[in-house]
């Protein structure tokens, strides 16, 4: 192995373990919130280090904790398939930087190559970031519903 495919490596594997802790140790998603429910209590927390949390009694709005916890999970499910795909992609990424090593060298030039990784990067970022923004407003909206009264 030479000195640009073990940079390589070393990249995808920092970035992959760092996505990877953040998501499914420290629980992040890009709305920032999660929640925990007990008894009649749900706990809103936001942040991934230094949490605020807030705290509100659910006794009369179970609807609205249960919406706000519906759309925590789609956001979470959003992600995760975000950390997947980016593990997918990604080495084809880091790949382009190395074009040499690339695969599929002898079937494809590298510029369409390169055309074919932007357009499944643009593609899917297309379809992610609306569905982010959409989720990420929702929550708020629901949060600030949820502690206002």
């Amino acid at each position: 192995m030479d000195k640009k495919i073990i940079g390589i490596t070393l990249t995808y594997a920092i970035i992959m373990m760092s996505l990877i802790l953040v998501t499914f140790i420290g629980e992040w998603n890009p709305s920032g919130y999660s929640y925990s429910l007990s008894n009649e209590t749900l706990t809103i927390e936001k942040g991934l280090v230094s949490k605020e949390t807030t705290e509100i009694a659910i006794e009369d709005r179970i609807d609205q904790a249960i919406s706000f916890s519906l759309s925590i999970s789609e956001e979470n499910q959003q992600w995760r398939m975000d950390v997947i795909v980016i593990g997918l992609l990604l080495p084809f990424l880091l790949l382009l930087f190395v074009p040499d090593r690339r695969p599929f060298k002898k079937q494809l030039s590298y510029p369409w190559f390169a055309l074919i990784v932007a357009a499944l990067v643009v593609l899917y970022a297309s379809y992610s970031v609306p569905a982010h923004i959409t989720e990420i407003s929702d929550i708020q909206n629901q949060v600030d519903a949820l502690v206002q009264e």
